[in-house]
């Protein structure tokens, strides 16, 4: 009779422990209040607030079960949809807007520049929302670009291809952004400093990295990241508004001469005008955008286009006004960082200059993230495996395995520094901010946000389509090819001509 009494409250246990188990294991779909099939729910790796997700990982590069949603260390699907459009604006309408006016209208002039900017801007918009209409394909969430792809494709080589197309991509933007931060960091130092070549833009680079590697530490996921994406954003119109201020200021002066001709050899005018393209179609496309839409709340598909929406409304359009007034302003002798154009007055500038180093921060945590939560997912995995081996109730185990485990924060420490210090480091090395921005922009915006996409959208959608609009997304299709090999083209040009007289660790201005 003991041992029957035994028996019975082992498998009431057993139940009880299952029941929270299942609970834990819903799928974002699932969590409003349907019952889920124990028997078709593989185990997951949550972490300790996060909605939960199954198991379809493609971290290790193997086939994705088509049946399964990815897991990931980070949390999924807590952010309403306007802190997801601020992580859309701190990643698009950064602080990089002080370039567009010299990266866009020098190169493109006022005929061809303002017909290019809002055309490739609307179409932009109209890839976005065919990326975000793909994120549940199959009845599932995709919260990462490459369990997307593997989803619609099923095809190990390409999915692993995207992921280290991608992934280099985002070191690259990185970089960039080390050397954008440090370059605002450099304007405050020239603004006050007796001797502005005494300290070099690499100093000031390295700077920024170890500014950022303590943002980094104590901002584990892109959901932590809600509150200061809301300052990114306040950041952006402090320095949108004060650099539109003092241009309009400094272009109505009279007798001053303006000149809007194209500078340069012929040759040097078409490699411009084509690099020039993958900055304005960078300017608003989001080449990490299932990433930042894993974050959003259900109903997912109709959040993200919320989302968009007022990244194009809110963030867009005071940058493309920017960069029209700036050029209107100083012509072709716009400065690539442009509040080294500006006339002050100092004080006002400097606020500018602050914010644009704060604002940055923030956008390369976004464009970092994705790898961080690779590393996080990947090792994580390992030491909760291990503890779930030793300790018998889910308190326990989410204490030794959540954020601010000692577990999680030494690896985050390691793994992130050693990111940063490596980026940081090529970043001085090679500060060539413009032409290192231009080649990402080309080797992921073209290949991905319009190439891709359509053709996924082809793939999903195609057999309910019209002829014409097959026709259409198969157009751009084929202009994304063009595009990609004559702008990365374009790009590797300017890089080779820009370090062709370059010696290492010096500024490049």
């Amino acid at each position: 009779m003991a041992m029957n009494n035994i028996g019975a409250g082992g498998v009431q246990g057993f139940q009880v422990t299952s029941m929270k188990r299942a609970r834990s294991l819903r799928t974002p779909a699932e969590n409003d209040h349907s019952v889920v099939n124990l028997g078709a729910v593989a185990p997951v790796a949550t972490d300790a607030d996060s909605l939960p997700v199954t198991v379809g990982d493609t971290n290790s590069g193997e086939m994705v079960n088509p049946a399964a949603p990815a897991a990931s260390a980070h949390e999924i699907g807590k952010d309403p949809w306007w802190v997801v459009g601020f992580s859309l604006v701190a990643a698009s309408d950064s602080s990089y807007l002080l370039t567009y006016p010299f990266l866009i209208m020098s190169r493109l002039g006022w005929i061809a520049g303002p017909i290019i900017l809002i055309l490739l801007t609307a179409l932009s918009c109209h890839n976005n929302c065919l990326f975000g209409s793909l994120h549940e394909t199959g009845g599932k969430r995709h919260i990462r670009t490459r369990d997307l792809i593997s989803y619609v494709y099923g095809r190990r080589w390409l999915t692993t291809t995207v992921w280290i197309v991608q992934f280099t991509v985002l070191i690259i933007f990185c970089i960039g952004t080390f050397i954008w931060a440090g370059t605002s960091l450099q304007a405050i130092y020239v603004t006050y400093s007796n001797d502005p070549t005494k300290i070099s833009l690499p100093v000031w680079i390295a700077i920024a990295g170890a500014c950022y590697s303590i943002f980094a530490f104590f901002v584990p996921t892109l959901h932590a990241l809600g509150l200061y994406t809301a300052i990114s954003l306040l950041l952006t119109m402090i320095i949108t508004f004060i650099s539109l201020g003092i241009s309009i200021k400094d272009g109505m002066k009279s007798g001053v001469k303006r000149d809007y001709s194209l500078v340069g050899t012929t040759a040097d005018k078409w490699f411009g005008a084509l690099a020039s393209l993958s900055i304005v179609s960078f300017a608003f496309n989001i080449p990490i955008l299932p990433e930042l839409q894993a974050n959003v709340r259900p109903p997912t598909v109709q959040n993200i286009y919320k989302a968009l929406g007022f990244e194009y409304i809110v963030g867009g359009t005071p940058v493309i006004v920017l960069v029209f007034v700036a050029y209107w302003a100083y012509g072709n002798g716009v400065s690539e960082y442009l509040l080294y154009s500006t006339s002050g007055p100092t004080w006002l500038v400097t606020v500018a200059n602050v914010a644009a180093f704060l604002q940055v921060l923030v956008t390369i945590h976004i464009f970092a993230l994705p790898m961080f939560e690779f590393f996080d997912s990947m090792l994580s995995k390992l030491k909760r495996r291990h503890a779930e081996g030793d300790v018998a109730d889910d308190h326990t185990l989410r204490a030794r395995t959540g954020e601010w485990s000692k577990h999680k924060m030494l690896l985050r420490f390691v793994t992130r520094t050693t990111f940063i210090s490596i980026t940081t480091l090529v970043g001085a090395m090679f500060p060539f901010f413009g032409d290192i921005l231009e080649l990402g922009a080309a080797l992921i915006v073209f290949p991905l946000n319009y190439g891709l996409v359509h053709h996924m959208y082809l793939k999903v959608n195609g057999k309910t389509m019209s002829w014409y609009q097959r026709a259409w997304h198969w157009l751009i299709v084929v202009i994304a090819v063009v595009l990609t090999v004559s702008s990365v083209t374009a790009s590797t040009r300017n890089i080779i001509v820009s370090s062709s007289s370059f010696h290492i660790f010096k500024s490049s201005n």
